[in-house]
């Protein structure tokens, strides 16, 4: 080999350098958008140590979405504004891809969360919590709302909520208030909402007060059995009820083989008489 050619790439060295496989090299060639620095008579093909940076470069607008066709001209007629400019749109698109990505994996990670809490709970007990501070976004008052109108309301409250990417993976729970529960009405909320870690102005929030708690669980559509467990815990304890319910799913149909298997938390508050 003579002298020159030694301080160049083969066509497999460059390959593997790159991480990619011969064909890839073959098709830039072929498309003009990177060839070989040099070819020889006999067919031998060899690239210099600076073209791989200009790989790299191909390599990052492909990443960013920008199809081969495109970056031939960006590459043939560049210019550093040029450059700039499109770089600063693809890390806009980034930096937009990468706040969706972290909102899912806020998401995934409430899920598991909330399953692996279900795994761990006698759905058969009833007990007393104190439970944190919530924020809640809620939906418009659905109490004694005809059905086509109720499920309009749970439709717009979540529709808000992944608009302004403030669905952080909770499930949409309902809002009973005293007296619906005093008149037996468990399927009569007055509100829907989602749990969120910050509001929109002009828009209803709810705040789940710090407290006591009773804490039950309905399994499928046993409503009525649930509270009634939970009703006579809290008169063997001696304890009053307060003014809302907090319902939602923590087995829901993803992770429950049919609705009979789904499983709903029932917070009920609490204050000593």
């Amino acid at each position: 080999m003579s002298e020159d050619v030694r301080k160049y790439f083969t066509t497999g060295e460059f390959a593997k350098l790159c991480h990619v496989k011969k064909q890839t090299l073959f098709h830039y060639d072929e498309i003009g958008l990177l060839s070989p620095e040099i070819k020889k008579a006999n067919g031998y093909r060899y690239y210099s140590y600076h073209q791989f940076e200009l790989f790299q470069v191909i390599g990052l607008f492909k990443e960013v979405g920008v199809p081969l066709k495109q970056i031939k001209p960006l590459l043939t007629d560049k210019t550093p504004e040029g450059i700039i400019t499109l770089l600063k749109e693809k890390s806009s698109e980034i930096e937009s891809k990468i706040k969706k990505l972290e909102h899912l994996q806020r998401m995934i990670r409430t899920k598991v969360k909330l399953t692996e809490q279900a795994l761990e709970t006698d759905f058969s007990s009833v007990s007393l919590q104190r439970l944190d501070e919530e924020t809640l976004m809620i939906g418009r008052p659905v109490l004694h709302l005809p059905e086509r109108q109720y499920t309009a309301a749970i439709s717009e409250l979540i529709r808000y909520m992944r608009v302004h990417e403030l669905d952080q993976g909770h499930p949409v729970g309902g809002l009973f208030a005293r007296e619906q529960i005093l008149k037996k009405e468990f399927y009569n909320y007055t509100h829907f909402y989602m749990k969120t870690d910050e509001g929109i102005e002009n828009r209803d929030l709810h705040i789940k007060p710090k407290g006591l708690y009773a804490v039950g669980y309905q399994i499928g559509d046993e409503a009525e059995a649930a509270y009634r467990s939970i009703m006579q815990f809290i008169e063997e304890y001696g304890l009053e009820m307060g003014d809302y319910a907090y319902e939602e799913y923590m087995l829901d149909e993803v992770v429950a083989d049919g609705f009979d298997n789904q499983i709903t938390r029932i917070q009920l508050q609490v204050r000593s008489t």
